[in-house]
């Protein structure tokens, strides 16, 4: 008897759960009368996360920087970019601060994007 009342709880909390999480979809991609009513827009379903560099990549990245890093200050300039054509090319995107110079963090997620 325990079985099936623990049985019956489990899954009515299932059907719950997962009614909630179709009608909160719903809402989201502007369906139904919810949305339509509060005259929401729908939301990209879409979203571009950045991925980690693994530990190898990282040091890899950290190496490639440290190279082009000619006076060795820590960031690169413009013109030390210029020897990296991929990150020239995209130098005012990636300084996301911009101050003119890359750090290793900007320097990173540049690549990452590249990747």
């Amino acid at each position: 008897m325990a079985n099936r009342v623990q049985r019956w709880r489990l899954t009515s909390a299932v059907l719950v759960m997962a009614s909630v999480g179709c009608a909160a979809t719903a809402q989201d991609r502007g369906i139904g009368p919810t949305a339509a009513a509060q005259g929401a827009q729908p939301r990209p379903t879409a979203v571009k996360v950045r991925p980690e560099p693994s530990a190898r990549e990282r040091i890899a990245m950290e190496a490639a920087f440290a190279r082009a890093d000619a006076n060795n200050d820590g960031k690169l300039s413009r013109a030390e970019a210029a020897h990296l054509p991929a990150i020239e090319a995209r130098f005012d995107q990636l300084d996301t601060n911009r101050d003119g110079f890359l750090s290793i963090d900007e320097f990173i997620a540049g690549a990452m994007d590249a990747a």
